[in-house]
């Protein structure tokens, strides 16, 4: 339940920022392609940022420390639970499922709101009276009250007999593009998110820019074909009329005066710098979302000599170790745990035991450690840097010590050296 608040609280962090990112800086371009492009990988890149995890060598904790001078291995988060009395077990119980039984029935509403809509698309064309197909599209005419819309390879048109010939073409040529950019699909993608995310805001007015980009797009085809100053003509006339079926592409909708807006800049070219900045922007939001931590088991121990004896470590006598060249801090190709980072950090968390006495005594903190690995792959000079104590320091050697002998060397030009490392573990009460 924690992991599925954690995985869903960092995709909201995401959904929010993109919108954000295209409210304010691609919203009024007239790149329609890729504007259209961003807000259907959206939702898309906020389920699966979360999911991603660093690479060893591009992890922001591979870094080399400027203040311990070594490189920084990622952060282990030893986590214990202060006892929950019966009370609160069930209480938190009954939240759970309180709020799976809303979301499941929110989903529930939204899905059943959609099947009606497109129930109600294949009524309408039923009763519509087909009329000569045009290019890929089937077009029908209608006799209900709808207006004008669009809807998979199918275009219905109301009656329009306010309209001049030249303007029922445009309306025509408007819908067509819709049909031919496929933007149906779009709209149906959107309804399924929006299902499956209602309860996040920021899926409905990503939901609501897709559809202005829709109508830009449309827009732009008709004005190719037909004069500008004419077609905006034809929008101002037909603003402000209502909908019926908001799963279909309508030709009037509310945002005309934004699409009045775009239409004036029809002929300029579109700007590259602002679609560029999203490079940067995923960059950040992966740096943010994607780093993870290993989190132990909640086991306690009375002290580290309670556990079974761990491997030792020689420890070299002080000619032994002025002796030695001084380990570098970043080398060619880094000393690597059998298995790779993400094996290391499971195999913290497993062995990583919570110290009672530091739980009793509510002790909370980060115990940083620093040791070498050497040109044999084992472990040498491991020492606490930062001290936390009530059992921390020791049990934090321990688990160190434990990783003696599953290192391989780091390599520079070719050779075996030596590498110093540091390692934070943090000891955290929730």
């Amino acid at each position: 339940m924690e992991a599925m608040l954690n995985y869903t609280i960092k995709v909201s962090i995401a959904l929010a920022a993109l919108y954000l990112f295209y409210f304010l800086v691609l919203r009024r371009q007239n790149n329609f392609g890729f504007n259209r492009l961003y807000l259907l990988a959206v939702p898309v890149l906020a389920l699966l940022l979360p999911l991603l995890s660093w690479p060893a060598m591009l992890a922001p904790e591979a870094a080399v420390s400027e203040t311990l001078k070594a490189v920084r291995l990622s952060e282990v988060v030893v986590t214990s639970y202060r006892p929950a009395s019966a009370a609160e077990t069930g209480a938190a119980s009954s939240l759970a499922a309180i709020l799976t039984v809303l979301y499941f029935a929110g989903m529930a509403v939204m899905l059943v709101k959609l099947v009606r809509q497109l129930w109600l698309i294949q009524q309408t064309k039923a009763n519509a009276t087909p009329a000569s197909a045009s290019g890929s599209a089937q077009v029908y005419l209608l006799d209900s009250p709808y207006p004008t819309f669009a809807f998979g390879k199918s275009v219905f048109l109301s009656q329009q007999q306010h309209l001049s010939k030249p303007e029922q073409e445009q309306v025509l040529a408007h819908e067509l593009a819709h049909v031919q950019f496929g933007h149906t699909w779009d709209v149906l993608f959107y309804e399924l998110l929006s299902a499956v995310l209602w309860f996040h805001p920021a899926v409905w007015m990503l939901k609501e820019e897709l559809r202005d980009v829709h109508e830009y797009q449309a827009d732009a085809a008709v004005v190719k074909e037909h004069q500008a100053q004419k077609y905006t003509s034809l929008l101002s006339k037909e603003a402000l009329l209502s909908m019926g079926l908001p799963v279909g592409s309508h030709f009037t909708k509310p945002q005309v005066l934004k699409r009045l807006h775009m239409l004036q800049r029809q002929g300029q070219k579109p700007g590259w710098l602002r679609p560029l900045l999203t490079l940067p922007l995923l960059a950040g939001l992966a740096f943010i979302l994607a780093r993870q931590q290993a989190t132990a088991e909640n086991q306690n121990i009375n002290s580290a000599s309670a556990e079974a004896p761990a491997p030792t470590t020689p420890a070299p006598s002080a000619e032994e170790t002025s002796a030695k060249e001084k380990p570098y801090t970043y080398v060619e190709q880094m000393p690597r745990f059998e298995g790779g980072e993400q094996e290391m950090m499971r195999f913290l968390g497993m062995n990583t035991r919570y110290p009672k006495a530091a739980k009793e005594a509510g002790t909370e903190g980060l115990v940083v450690l620093g040791f070498v690995v050497e040109k044999d792959g084992s472990l040498h000079d491991i020492k606490i840097i930062k001290s936390l104590g009530e059992g921390t320091d020791e049990e934090a050697m321990r688990v160190v010590k434990m990783m003696d002998g599953k290192w391989s060397p780091g390599l520079q030009n070719g050779k075996p050296v030596r590498v110093q490392y540091t390692m934070p573990i943090r000891f955290a009460i929730r």
